[in-house]
């Protein structure tokens, strides 16, 4: 069945939020917004060696595996606190988050943008000259300080993402300490200067948004999540009548 207010109030308040972003009178302001908020991120960094290790690392790739760690023990304990008779349907709710998550980033953020959609903006260490370059001071580490291409944030979209499918699937509470997850997750590469804010916010935020309200606001995502869960039951019973 489908739920006409996740369907179209969540699209339809992001669609007046990038609207004010690319309209010449409200641009100045998110521009404004993004110069202030990266200038006060960056100079946490300027100073301290402790932080600009720490940013460093978080930022790197290698921390993606922890991001990852983190993100399946929502899901792991969902698991364990539900009820036997829902255990499997939580285990299906687990795959088919990671392949949403995958599918979306794979279309819209490695084939729509790039091919189709062109926004062509860099980060905010490539337009400020006075930025503090997290990557001059670090050499034990690859650091992402700089993009060409800076929206959508990829490591944001996932996060964001991730924060929408719990809210969605876990509920309110699960959901705001996701959220909470997710900004740590975005962070590192606000701070280094390779996103805006705005890359993030409006960018990655929209297409989560839109994402998981198509999928929530129609049948596809219960019908995705039921026909993992009867294959999952298949082969269990297959699974029990081997055995015996």
């Amino acid at each position: 069945m489908t739920n006409y207010k996740t369907l179209l109030i969540p699209p339809f308040i992001v669609l007046l939020i990038y609207l004010s972003w690319i309209s010449p009178m409200f641009h100045p302001y998110w521009n404004a917004l993004d110069l202030k908020v990266f200038t006060y991120l960056n100079s946490w960094i300027h100073h301290s060696s402790f932080w600009q290790n720490f940013w460093a690392f978080t930022g790197h790739r290698m921390m993606d595996w922890i991001h990852d760690v983190v993100m399946l023990l929502f899901f792991f304990f969902s698991i364990k606190w539900a009820a036997e008779a829902l255990k499997m349907r939580k285990v299906a709710e687990l795959i088919f988050s990671v392949l949403f998550i995958a599918l979306v980033i794979c279309l819209v953020n490695g084939t729509l943008f790039p091919e189709f959609i062109h926004v062509s903006r860099k980060s905010p260490t490539m337009v400020d000259k006075e930025a503090f370059r997290l990557g001059s001071v670090i050499d034990w580490i690859k650091v992402k300080d700089h993009s060409r291409k800076s929206f959508p944030g990829d490591h944001a979209t996932t996060a964001t993402l991730f924060a929408c499918l719990i809210f969605y699937l876990m509920g309110k509470r699960a959901g705001l300490l996701a959220t909470l997850y997710a900004i740590f997750f975005c962070l590192p590469r606000l701070i280094a200067g390779a996103h805006w804010l705005t890359d993030d916010l409006i960018g990655s935020g929209s297409i989560a948004i839109i994402a998981t309200s198509l999928a929530f606001g129609t049948p596809f995502a219960n019908w995705a999540i039921t026909a993992i869960e009867n294959g999952l039951n298949k082969l269990r019973r297959r699974k029990s009548w081997t055995k015996t």
